[in-house]
């Protein structure tokens, strides 16, 4: 008995503390593994919000991603709709794709009228912010519109809330006889929430800005630029 009293008073040897150097590699240990868990969850993380699936328009003409977490709910063809369930707004943020024949003889910029008449028709309170000529699939002129509208889309299931600002964008381009719209659409006040995943659509688009034209080459002969007036003293 006596033996197992003194087993029980005397401290451990491995409850002894380790050395400073000991100390210092768990510490280091311990601080990599947390370092490591970090980063492995970021990039699960990133790998979610960056996951894509993709849509063909007129039997591949077209191809364009989507976030994955979006659901699609109309796909005929030459045009789909995704929507982001879970928004925050009671309008969820949708990204809407079409396509059509182009009419004889018709522009892009005809093409993007007719497009803002059918919207000034159609949506509520229709503005139009903002225009930019830009590029898509390496090197096809598109138009970039921005435009806001008001929705109520709880009117018609009776319930009372107070409608939506919704912020909207339309990239509109022509390729193979074709006039292509894709819309992003959100919340106004959500629309920032969805950069990333509006950012998968415009990428697969391969959306930028013309190359701007070389600036004017300066002369290197010596002429100043002035003008000399005769018969000046």
């Amino acid at each position: 008995m006596t033996l197992w009293i003194d087993r029980l008073i005397k401290p451990s040897p491995t409850n002894e503390p380790p050395a400073p150097r000991e100390q210092l590699r768990n510490d280091l240990a311990v601080a990599a593994t947390v370092l490591f868990a970090l980063i492995l969850a970021l990039g699960i993380r990133n790998q979610v919000f960056t996951a894509a699936r993709f849509a063909s328009l007129n039997e591949g003409a077209v191809r364009i991603a989507y976030p994955e977490r979006w659901v699609m709910r109309a796909d005929n063809g030459s045009g789909f709709t995704a929507i982001r369930f879970g928004s925050p707004s009671i309008y969820d943020s949708r990204i809407e794709a079409s396509s059509r024949p182009l009419h004889a003889g018709e522009t892009l910029d005809l093409a993007r009228f007719d497009r803002g008449l059918k919207l000034s028709a159609e949506l509520p309170g229709y503005r139009e912010l903002e225009a930019a000529e830009m590029q898509v699939l390496n090197g096809t002129p598109a138009i970039v519109t921005t435009y806001g509208f008001i929705a109520d889309p709880t009117r018609d299931a009776g319930v009372t809330s107070l409608p939506v600002v919704v912020e909207a964008q339309d990239v509109m381009f022509l390729h193979e006889g074709h006039f292509y719209v894709v819309s992003l659409r959100a919340d106004a006040a959500d629309w920032d929430a969805n950069a990333r995943d509006f950012a998968i659509v415009t990428d697969s688009l391969r959306l930028q800005q013309p190359p701007q034209p070389a600036a004017a080459s300066v002369s290197t002969s010596g002429f100043s630029g002035g003008v000399q007036m005769e018969g000046g003293n």
